[in-house]
């Protein structure tokens, strides 16, 4: 047998539950305790590997998906402000000229709003 493939030794210190539970499962398998010992340490580290590889790639993805998404992301905040400067803008000019038309702006803007809140939940509704 060539060094690379000779066994090592190995030496751990158990307590007697672990090691009663070694025993009892090694003599339901028909196994040596050394060689249960070997399969439960193999199959850990497998499971191991297994959860880091899915660490990994979900991680990959996540990244993909952010740099898809940002771009998009980035244009939809652009033209949410616009939208935000020109609303404000015609509410603004609309106050100005119900004032000036003698109307009391605040008063029609309550009412103009309340009523346009009421007909979004009304479709928003239907939609449901």
């Amino acid at each position: 047998m060539s060094q690379a493939t000779k066994s090592q030794y190995l030496k751990i210190r158990v307590d007697p539950d672990l090691k009663n539970g070694l025993q009892a499962l090694a003599a339901r398998r028909e196994e040596s305790v050394a060689d249960v010992c070997r399969k439960v340490l193999l199959d850990a580290i497998q499971k191991g590997v297994l959860i880091d590889g899915e660490d990994a790639i979900v991680k990959i993805v996540r990244n993909c998906l952010r740099d898809a998404i940002k771009p998009t992301e980035e244009r939809l905040a652009k033209i949410n402000a616009k939208v935000a400067i020109a609303s404000g803008t015609a509410m603004w000019m609309n106050m100005q000229v119900l004032s000036e038309a003698g109307y009391d702006a605040q008063e029609v803007y309550t009412k103009a709003r309340k009523k346009a809140v009421a007909q979004l939940q009304e479709r928003e509704s239907e939609t449901l």
